[in-house]
């Protein structure tokens, strides 16, 4: 007997007895680059941080469908698309009863999707307020699932792959195939928007960080606001109108326009990390409303303008107004130690990278880390020593207070 080896199985499936026609979807990269919207939305808030996790794994579903359709395994697509949807609804039903989280990773019934959509239909506020502003959204997702069904249980001949093969002309046969594509596609873009609706019951912040009076006033999230173009093609801009009067996306869009608004060189601060010296005016108007990290690489680059770059804490990553000689960033306090590590006492202006300079202060036995692209003078070295002086000042008074206070009142926590 022939040991078949995965090149044997290739060629069977490519050419040989088990060859499955192959779909062409011309419009796949589209597909896969309006995926990223999702997994780009991911949400902060505490109690729902793991819903990421879900809807990264919905996301890679929704592409795994789209390779598998192209090579010809249709039927497995379909299913793909299908467990998008139900994962969605999974883990909102877990979002909502984190207490069974415990039952679900030990692999205990009760998770069947029927199970769980209608609980969230019943007893979830968010989703049932969503769910009644926007009803046909929704029941086309279920009519779309029902046509699913019939692919993935092999219900009528169109769903079989001999089919292909059995057909009688070429005209039944590219009839079959235009209607498995044409079936696809409708059921990839359900499931797409579906996928992002669910994101929507979570928070609103993909949509929030849409409306640039909003995002002006935002601090600097993880989350990422989808795009028009998708919002449109997916979800339908008239169903976010409505998503939009819901109190979830009112509750959000009220704390944040209570929020001062930024000017562009503090917002770029905040969500861009990018420090423009140019506009330092601008950037002292509104320095209430940095963080101490922003704060501080602020002062570092105002230094001088041979700074480049700045790590604060070898983490937080600050460029400027002024190009880096490489496009090489490295992020980690173990990689700044180690290069630091046979350096001695040798603080300032160490060779770097692409004939650029490395230097570091020390702020509270943590490391900030300055590249330039010439050496510091004695006068830079100087003020840079004092800023983390002051700076390590400041931190130690107010932790002291902090201390008191908690003492103070600690009877009252």
């Amino acid at each position: 007997m022939e040991v078949h080896t995965l090149d044997n199985f290739h060629d069977d499936f490519e050419t040989g007895r088990w060859m499955v026609r192959k779909f062409i979807l011309p419009n796949a990269s589209d597909y896969l680059w309006d995926i990223e919207n999702i997994t780009w939305a991911q949400t902060v808030l505490i109690d729902a941080f793991g819903a990421n996790r879900f809807f990264d794994e919905a996301s890679q579903m929704i592409a795994n469908s789209i390779y598998l359709f192209q090579k010809g395994f249709f039927d497995t697509a379909f299913y793909s698309l299908r467990q998008s949807i139900e994962l969605s609804i999974g883990t909102l039903y877990l979002t909502a009863n984190p207490e069974k989280m415990i039952e679900w990773k030990k692999l205990e019934p009760g998770f069947e999707s029927g199970k769980m959509a209608d609980f969230l239909r019943k007893h979830e506020p968010v989703f049932k307020e969503i769910r009644a502003k926007i009803p046909a959204f929704f029941d086309n997702i279920r009519t779309v699932q029902r046509k699913t069904n019939k692919y993935v249980h092999k219900q009528g001949y169109s769903s079989f792959y001999t089919t292909q093969r059995y057909s009688w002309s070429d005209h039944r046969e590219d009839k079959v195939y235009l209607n498995i594509v044409s079936d696809f596609e409708e059921i990839l873009n359900v499931a797409i928007g579906a996928v992002a609706m669910y994101r929507l019951a979570i928070d609103p912040l993909p949509i929030i960080l849409m409306d640039e009076e909003l995002m002006m006033r935002s601090g600097d999230f993880l989350t990422r606001p989808y795009s028009e173009e998708f919002v449109d093609k997916y979800i339908g801009l008239e169903n976010i109108e409505l998503y939009k009067q819901t109190n979830i996306y009112q509750e959000f869009k009220e704390s944040i326009m209570s929020h001062e608004k930024q000017n562009e060189a503090v917002f770029n601060i905040i969500h861009w990390q990018i420090i423009d010296r140019c506009k330092f005016e601008d950037i002292t108007k509104q320095m209430h409303l940095l963080s101490y990290t922003d704060r501080l690489a602020v002062v570092i680059m105002m230094t001088s303008t041979k700074i480049l770059q700045v790590y604060i804490e070898g983490c937080f990553h600050y460029t400027s107004d002024v190009k880096a000689t490489h496009s090489d960033t490295v992020i980690g306090t173990s990689y700044y130690e180690d290069f630091f590590a046979n350096r001695g006492n040798n603080n300032f202006n160490v060779p770097f990278k692409d004939g650029s300079y490395i230097s570091r202060i020390k702020i509270c036995d943590k490391f900030s880390y300055i590249e330039t692209n010439t050496f510091l003078d004695d006068s830079e070295i100087a003020i840079l020593n004092y800023i983390a002086k002051i700076f390590e000042e400041s931190y130690i008074k107010q932790e002291k207070e902090l201390k008191n206070w908690l003492e103070e009142h600690k009877k009252r926590i």
